[in-house]
């Protein structure tokens, strides 16, 4: 019990009362005192210490009694029946040891409560993991402008969480609780980047609610889990690939093709929707000549355009590029400068996942069709997985083209990064790596050109 309540021995000279004390020891904290109340040793006795009870659960109070303030057996239980409940519902929503003071001031607070039967009980509202969660996306979302995706992301993150345990605390995360995490979305099939991302999530999280004073455990900042981690391969056009890209005219709705898939089979296929094929392959096309990523080329008006230069406040990073239009780029705006499309929109911009479907049925058609074999980590378990180029192309394949064949032509990495607006060098490795090697394929077919 978080109160208990006696009388003092020794009654006033004045008035023969004796003081009623009120005795606490709330999670390991003792304290002592005066309740402000008092009664004569005799009516306290016939009370029984405020507990006994009659047959109709009414205690025994003289009626006819009352202290030097007017109070009566009955008023001085109530007051105490209102104590002892306030501090039962305050030690029930404590998480931490209270103060001496504290004790004192919710004393006071509860003897000052005027009717306790109808009042509803102070309650402490927990703030659980995920309160702190949507605190933390609200105020990192603002403070560094948060991208509708990236909202997104961590709303997946906060589905996993609630998924894996929807009471779980900040101290739950442990060595044992992050493997724990780690292995229930490695459950899910979860390719292993995907779950390094999650892992990451958690991290920066943790990061935030330490430095908030939100949470002491920090075994994040110690322990990593191994991940199984493998290069994608980057999947871009060859000047070859684009320029036919770009030539190939598209037949007309209805025509029946004749196509080789990577196993060297013959089958076919019948042409749908060409108006909204080509409207794809021109805005993809855009973006291999410009280095534009698909949220940029979306948003291109045609008061961006100023002669043969188009400037671009990047979606992603915010960042005011100067874009040098090339003859290539220029056709294509050419071919639309009487289109009349919302916004003032430069160019037929399709929703993002039906440019995707677009781009992969037209690049079937051009025939780009050889086997690319790409390795993951699924479960702990490598998986590989060998699909046609054209079923590997997307909107974002069209900057890394622009990226790949401006570094294999001799462009300086760092005028590349001017046009793509990349801020660092390491983001560029991957980029100069597969320009590196094209340069070698390259050299070694001169060399064999030259032996014949």
């Amino acid at each position: 019990m978080a109160v208990k309540f006696y009388l003092e021995k020794r009654p006033s000279v004045r008035t023969g009362e004796c003081a009623i004390r009120a005795s606490f020891s709330i999670k390991g904290v003792k304290l002592i005192t005066t309740t402000g109340l008092a009664i004569k040793d005799a009516n306290w006795s016939a009370e029984k210490a405020v507990e006994e009870r009659n047959e109709k659960g009414r205690r025994k109070s003289p009626v006819d009694y009352k202290n030097v303030k007017g109070q009566t057996c009955k008023d001085i239980n109530d007051i105490l029946d209102k104590v002892r409940m306030h501090f039962s519902e305050w030690e029930r929503t404590l998480e931490e040891k209270p103060s001496s003071d504290q004790i004192r001031k919710e004393l006071k607070k509860a003897m000052n409560k005027k009717t306790p039967a109808k009042e509803v009980p102070v309650r402490v509202k927990r703030v659980s993991f995920f309160d702190r969660l949507d605190e933390f996306t609200n105020e990192e979302g603002s403070a560094n402008g948060w991208a509708y995706a990236t909202h997104q992301c961590w709303k997946t993150f906060k589905h996993h969480m609630e998924a894996f345990n929807p009471k779980v605390k900040f101290e739950f995360f442990n060595e044992s609780g992050i493997n724990k995490f780690v292995i229930y979305l490695r459950n899910l099939d979860l390719e292993e980047k995907s779950v390094t991302k999650q892992f990451n999530n958690l991290r920066w999280f943790m990061y935030w609610a330490l430095r908030k004073g939100y949470t002491t455990e920090d075994t994040i900042k110690r322990y990593r889990p191994k991940f199984k981690l493998t290069d994608k391969p980057i999947i871009f056009l060859t000047k070859e690939e684009l320029l036919q890209l770009y030539h190939y005219k598209i037949p007309k709705n209805g025509t029946k093709l004749k196509l080789i898939n990577m196993y060297g089979e013959e089958y076919e296929t019948t042409v749908e929707d060409a108006g909204g094929l080509a409207k794809a392959r021109d805005c993809f096309c855009f973006c291999a000549f410009t280095s534009l990523r698909y949220s940029d080329m979306a948003n291109l008006r045609r008061t961006d355009i100023d002669g043969d230069t188009m400037y671009i406040t990047t979606v992603k990073t915010y960042d005011r590029l100067p874009i040098n239009l090339n003859k290539f780029a220029k056709e294509i705006l050419e071919k639309y400068k009487d289109f009349n499309f919302p916004d003032n929109l430069a160019l037929p911009v399709l929703p993002n996942q039906l440019m995707n479907r677009y781009l992969k049925k037209i690049c079937e058609y051009v025939g780009f069709n050889q086997p690319i074999t790409r390795i993951a980590y699924k479960g702990g378990e490598r998986v590989e997985e060998t699909k046609p180029k054209c079923e590997m192309i997307g909107t974002h394949a069209g900057r890394r083209t622009f990226i790949c064949f401006a570094l294999a032509s001799g462009i300086p990495p760092q005028v590349v990064m001017k046009w793509t607006g990349h801020s660092d060098y390491q983001s560029m490795k991957p980029y100069i790596e597969i320009a590196e090697k094209t340069k070698a394929d390259a050299m070694k077919t001169f060399e064999d050109a030259m032996s014949e």
